[in-house]
C-alpha cells in the first residue's frame, strides 16, 4: 500500500487520479491457457509417423506390410502457486477518500504483478538461455536497423521455410518488441513495397507489416518492467530495507522478434509451441485467479492475497523461430 502520510497530504479529487498502466501482455497468446483439474499431469505428444513412406504393394497371397507403431511421449507440467499479498490497515481505511477503489486497486495491483511475472516467464521460456526454440542472433549489417544492408523479409522467409519443414505448419504470427517495430515500420525495403499506397501516418501500419511478412497476426510487444527494483521483497525479514524510488523501465521482450505458429486456443492433435497450464483450484469460475481476504489483528489490518496456479511449458519448440538482437 502507498505511504499513508503521502496519500493524504491533499484529498484526491473524486474524478481525477494518476496511474501508470502497463501495455497488453502476450504470454497467453504465445502459450494459450489450458484449464486443468489437477496441479500436475502430462501432455500426450505424438511424433512424425504420418510423414514416413512405406512400401504398400501387397502381392497375391502375401501379407500387408506392417508399419512402425505410433511414437508417444508425455512431457509433464506442474502448476506452481504464484501468489502475492498486500494489507489495508485500519488507519488507511478510516482515512480513505477513494471509497471502494481501495480494495479494487489492491486486487488489481496484485494481479498485475503476477501477470507481469508470467509475461517475463514466457519470455524466458522462448528467448532465454538454454531455450529449445530455434534462434539466430543478428549483428552489425544484418540487424534490421541497418537500412542500407539488412533485408528483414529474406530473413523471415528463411525462418518460415525452417518452421514449415520442421513441424509441417505455416507460421501465422510475427511478433516484435516495440524497439523492433519502430525500425521495421520505417525500413526502406518494406516501404518500397507500398510505394503506390498512401501512408497516412508516414510509416507502415501493423496490417501492412502483416501482409509483407505473410502472416495473419502482427503483434507489437510493448510490455515494460522496472529493472531498478527487480526482485524486491517486502517479507518481514526485509521490512526495514528501504525500497528505491528510482524507476528504470525496460522492454520485457528486449530488441527481439519471433516468427511462429500460435493457435488461438488448446485443441487435440494440433501443433503449438506450448501452453500455459492453469490449475483452477479454488476459483474455477474465475479462471483460477483466487482472491483471499483475512484479518490480522496484530497488524490492525485486512490482508488481501491473490493466487494463480500456472506453468508454461514448451511442447513443440520447432513451431517458433526467434531473432535475437534484431535491431541495434
Amino acid at each position: 500500500m502507498p505511504d499513508l502520510s503521502l496519500l493524504y497530504l491533499d484529498q484526491p479529487l473524486n474524478n481525477v487520479s494518476i496511474r501508470y498502466q502497463n501495455f497488453d501482455f502476450y504470454a497467453e497468446k504465445f502459450y494459450p491457457p489450458v484449464p486443468v483439474k489437477f496441479q500436475t499431469g502430462r501432455v500426450p505428444r505424438y511424433w512424425f509417423e504420418q510423414f514416413r513412406t512405406y512400401e504398400d504393394i501387397r502381392m497375391a497371397g502375401g501379407e500387408s506390410f506392417e508399419i512402425a507403431p505410433w511414437t508417444l511421449d508425455m512431457p509433464p507440467y506442474w502448476c506452481v502457486d504464484h501468489s502475492l499479498k498486500d494489507k489495508i490497515d485500519d488507519e488507511m481505511r478510516a482515512n480513505n477518500a477513494l471509497g471502494g477503489d481501495l480494495e479494487v486497486n489492491t486486487v488489481e495491483n496484485l494481479t498485475q504483478a503476477i501477470l507481469l511475472n508470467l509475461e517475463r516467464f514466457a519470455f524466458n521460456k522462448m528467448m532465454g538461455a538454454g531455450t529449445p526454440v530455434y534462434s539466430t542472433t543478428l549483428s552489425g549489417t544484418s540487424q534490421w536497423s541497418d537500412y542500407t544492408n539488412s533485408d528483414p523479409t529474406s530473413a523471415v522467409e528463411a525462418a518460415r521455410v525452417q518452421i514449415t519443414q520442421t513441424v509441417a505448419v505455416q507460421p501465422n504470427t510475427f511478433a516484435v518488441s516495440f524497439p523492433v517495430y519502430v525500425k521495421l515500420r520505417q525500413h526502406p525495403l518494406l516501404i518500397d513495397r507500398f510505394k503506390y499506397t498512401e501512408l497516412p501516418e508516414g510509416y507502415l501500419s501493423t496490417d501492412q507489416l502483416a501482409s509483407v511478412f505473410g502472416v495473419k497476426n502482427f503483434w507489437v510487444l510493448e510490455g515494460l518492467y522496472d529493472t531498478a527494483n527487480e526482485g524486491v521483497s517486502l517479507a518481514p525479514a526485509a521490512a526495514t530495507t528501504p525500497v528505491s524510488n528510482t524507476t528504470s523501465l525496460s522492454f520485457i521482450w528486449g530488441k527481439n522478434a519471433v516468427l511462429g505458429y500460435f493457435p488461438d486456443g488448446p485443441e487435440k492433435l494440433q501443433v503449438a509451441l506450448g501452453y500455459t497450464f492453469r490449475w483452477l483450484f479454488g476459483a474455477p469460475e474465475l479462471g483460477g485467479t483466487l482472491v483471499k481476504r483475512y484479518r490480522e489483528e496484530k497488524k490492525s489490518a485486512d490482508i488481501i492475497e491473490v493466487h494463480r496456479y500456472h506453468d508454461i511449458q514448451n511442447i513443440v519448440a520447432g513451431a517458433a523461430y526467434v531473432f535475437l538482437n534484431a535491431v541495434a
